[in-house]
């Protein structure tokens, strides 16, 4: 996918910091569409529809992206970009995935492979920089405290289910890489390998998904790549590019004080740009304390309470890093002030 990462420079002192880069969004709150709270403790991640649009829907939960057999064996791709000028020694990268009825308490998966390309891997000449497709590098799994469900308004009303709990697993893939453009290739397993997961995609609220959205299956037994559509429901509704859900964690030097940052999507600023105010969508799970607001030097320029609404009508037009914290932690992302 094409997104932009964008992270907190604070000051001129050489240190090590650990951040995330996630590369989606996948709750869409406690609330169903038809109005169903979530269990408690969790959220739902609801397939969308286009804002205004009530006809039509997206209709995939989740895409193979597990080996359940000899004859049924496939993998996920993906891209992301580390910016100009940085370099991150990335130590781990989160997956997520649900297998339809389970029912444990401790997660279905215990292997996860990655396989990290300096281009499409689909393409003739992409190189692989990091990994393979055999090496299980697990390192841990846990709930993610969300169900998958289908659209409970569009274009039907239905009930929303609980029966695809999702699991984040993650794998230990220590490697440092220069600025660039790169490809994850991955692939899950079950405990109970003949019992196929899934893994659900990007999920954006309003939205089917975005022109950049741009992840590819691979057929492990075949060798062929497809490209990932949600075809929609109905089958009449247009086909939509579909995204792939992971958070990088990696550190890198840079200068301030020492702290843990993470760059995460499921935070949500929006618009951007912003002319006066800007709204943030914060995941129930992230308990924010604050939000600091940074210009370009890495100079504090505000220091704002969690609310509905941020006016920023007396900053001047350019670009600005907003740090929201929290106990354990702070999520960046950038403003862009017109």
């Amino acid at each position: 996918m094409k997104r932009t990462s964008i992270l907190l420079a604070i000051a001129m002192a050489n240190f090590t910091i650990a951040q995330s880069y996630s590369n989606g969004e996948l709750s869409t709150g406690s609330t169903a569409k038809n109005g169903t709270m979530a269990p408690a403790g969790y959220t739902w991640s609801e397939l969308q529809n286009n804002t205004g649009n009530t006809t039509e829907s997206n209709t995939s939960l989740g895409l193979g992206g597990t080996s359940s057999s000899s004859t049924a064996s496939y993998f996920l791709a993906d891209d992301f970009t580390i910016p100009t000028g940085e370099q991150w020694d990335i130590v781990s990268i989160d997956f997520f995935a649900y297998q339809t009825g389970y029912t444990g308490t401790t997660s279905p998966f215990n292997t996860v492979r990655v396989n990290i390309f300096s281009s499409d891997p689909s393409v003739s000449g992409a190189t692989s920089v990091f990994g393979d497709d055999t090496t299980n590098r697990f390192a841990s799994s846990v709930d993610a405290l969300m169900y998958r469900t289908s659209n409970t308004m569009v274009p039907n009303t239905v009930t929303p289910g609980t029966t695809r709990a999702i699991w984040k697993v993650k794998a230990n893939t220590p490697v440092k890489l220069n600025a660039g453009t790169y490809w994850i290739k991955y692939q899950l397993q079950n405990i109970v390998m003949a019992n196929a997961g899934f893994l659900p995609s990007v999920t954006v609220v309003g939205s089917r998904g975005l022109p950049t959205f741009n992840a590819k299956q691979n057929d492990a037994i075949s060798n062929t790549w497809t490209s990932i559509i949600d075809n929609g429901n109905p089958a009449s509704a247009p086909d939509y590019p579909l995204d792939m859900p992971f958070v990088i964690t990696y550190t890198k030097t840079t200068l301030g004080t020492t702290e843990v940052l993470q760059y995460d999507n499921r935070v949500r600023l929006y618009p951007n740009p912003a002319k006066n105010d800007f709204k943030l969508s914060i995941p129930k799970e992230i308990l924010s304390k604050n939000v600091e607001i940074f210009d370009a030097s890495g100079r504090l320029v505000k220091i704002l309470p969690i609310s509905e609404n941020y006016n920023v009508s007396d900053l001047n037009s350019g670009v600005y890093n907003i740090k929201i914290k929290t106990d354990t932690e702070s999520k960046v992302l950038r403003l862009i002030k017109d």
